[in-house]
């Protein structure tokens, strides 16, 4: 009798350990589903009635994904001058060591002030076009070509996602003390940098790019991170050229920037 009370209690206990594992199962799944069935929807109805090629990528650290949308599927933005941040982090693996007190002022100029002056020097210390491609090969960024001239490096927003995620989540190549350094300096954009995927928020990161550039007409691009005031979190990176102005690219980035906010929260 004892012990078929034993062995009553055993399964029961493992019945309710099953259903608590396929609760949590269904949840998370829902969760990721519903995450993502927003995002679309939402992006969609942005991205789709744009005249102009506009592309979006989003990670989220709590369901491990990154989710997509673009009007333009094949196509390779340039990067203007989001390629900085790509810059400083190739320079400081290539290193190995802190920035001297020289390539500290450059890169506060780069980043914060997004001089370009300070960039071309760091670009050069990198080892250029070649220099910067192997930046690419190292995070994975498979779909980032390097140019001579730095700003006409083309790239995807989900290559971007993965750099943005080793500065800002965890990385092989990074040690903390240089993300730490990245991020202070994305943290810091001056004031008129901070337009773009930080609209609707006070937590941020980030770095733009805009150049008014042949068939492209207005290049404008907005890549960084977001910390929510819940502690949630997420890297985004918007692209967007055939812009006929920089404030039609500066406002479609932020109508994505909102929208993702609201479901990311």
């Amino acid at each position: 009798m004892q012990r078929d009370q034993h062995m009553h209690r055993r399964h029961r206990r493992r019945l309710i350990l099953t259903i608590l594992i396929v609760l949590v199962v269904i949840f998370g799944l829902h969760h990721f589903l519903s995450v993502s069935a927003r995002l679309k929807a939402n992006w969609n109805k942005i991205v789709y009635t744009s005249s102009d090629n506009v592309a979006i990528a989003v990670y989220s650290p709590k369901t491990h994904r990154t989710y997509t949308s673009t009007n333009a599927p094949h196509h390779k933005f340039h990067t203007a001058s989001t390629v900085k941040v790509s810059v400083l982090a190739g320079l400081l693996l290539k290193q190995q060591a802190p920035l001297s007190s020289h390539q500290t002022e450059l890169a506060k100029e780069m980043i914060e002030q997004s001089d370009n002056t300070a960039t071309t020097t760091l670009f050069n210390e990198l080892g250029g076009q070649k220099g910067l491609q192997e930046t690419f090969d190292k995070f994975g960024m498979k779909d980032s070509v390097a140019n001579e001239r730095w700003g006409l490096t083309t790239t995807t927003p989900a290559d971007q996602i993965k750099l943005l995620n080793n500065i800002f989540y965890r990385s092989d190549l990074l040690d903390s003390q240089e993300r730490a350094t990245i991020r202070n300096l994305m943290d810091n954009v001056e004031a008129d940098q901070a337009w773009g995927i930080s609209a609707g928020s006070d937590n941020f990161a980030i770095k733009n790019g805009w150049l008014s550039y042949g068939s492209d007409d207005w290049i404008v691009n907005s890549i960084g991170y977001i910390k929510n005031n819940n502690g949630t979190s997420y890297t985004i990176a918007v692209y967007t050229d055939k812009n006929n102005s920089m404030v039609t690219g500066q406002q479609t980035i932020e109508q994505l920037a909102r929208t993702t906010k609201s479901i990311m929260e």
